[in-house]
Formats: structure tokens, C-alpha cells, sequence
């Protein structure tokens, strides 16, 4: 498991004074976390420790996440596709195109392999008819 994605943000840990606001500010629901590695100990006691919206890693419990996999993404996800603008100079534009050139393929399909490859994430087996 190397991605999550956040399936509750409510405080787990309630301080005497009742002092929050019953959310933690940095977990939003529906958005995808890294999961680093987590020693068995914290494993054992149900947490796991992903880098969260403050761009830190700490313990949360693993039952605020579901596995990011084919089965668990939202259907609107399975329909299309996202656009990401990237800023390129000119010289790492040219040795893009001309890796694209020599695979035979579009930039944007050479960065999506890199991506995927990358990020070592499963790609989408095509239905059998």
C-alpha cells in the first residue's frame, strides 16, 4: 500500500477542555495521502503514518483511509482524465520531444509512462468483451 485515500478527519484524541473544532486541519476527506513506512509496533496499535496536507509525516488511525486501487477509486475517476500543466525551458522541452520522437510516441504519453513508472502505479488492464 503506498497511497491512501483519507476517509475521515474527525479528532481522534478530545482534550479535557473540548478546545478544536472536531477536525483535523490537516487531512481533508476524498484526498490522496502517501503512506510511508510504518514500525510494526504503530502497525499493531491500528495506526499508520502518511505525509499529510502539512507536508510532514505522522501517525493517524489506518481505519481515516482505504487503500487507493482499482476497486476503491471514486467512479468519477474511472471516466476521465485530469489535465496538469507543466513549465518547461526551452532545452528540457527539446529533449523531451526528442525522447518522444525516438520511443515513437507523444510527449504527454512519454510522461505518463515516467509518471506511472515513477510512482510504480498499476495501470488499468483493459476489460476482457
Amino acid at each position: 500500500m503506498n497511497y491512501v485515500r483519507c476517509i475521515n478527519n474527525k479528532l481522534y484524541v478530545h482534550l479535557p477542555d473540548g478546545a478544536g473544532n472536531d477536525a483535523l486541519a490537516d487531512l481533508t476527506i476524498g484526498a490522496v495521502y502517501k503512506v510511508l513506512p510504518t514500525a510494526q509496533h504503530e502497525w499493531d496499535t491500528g495506526m499508520i503514518r502518511i505525509v499529510d496536507n502539512s507536508g510532514e509525516d505522522y501517525l493517524y488511525p489506518a481505519s481515516y483511509f482505504q487503500p487507493l486501487d482499482e476497486n476503491t477509486v471514486p467512479v468519477e475517476w474511472k471516466s476521465g482524465h485530469a489535465t496538469l500543466t507543466i513549465h518547461l525551458d526551452p532545452r528540457t522541452k527539446a529533449i523531451l520531444h526528442a525522447e518522444a520522437l525516438a520511443a515513437h510516441t507523444s510527449m504527454g504519453a512519454l510522461v505518463r509512462q515516467w509518471i506511472e513508472e515513477r510512482l510504480k502505479l498499476q495501470t488499468r488492464q483493459k476489460e476482457p468483451h
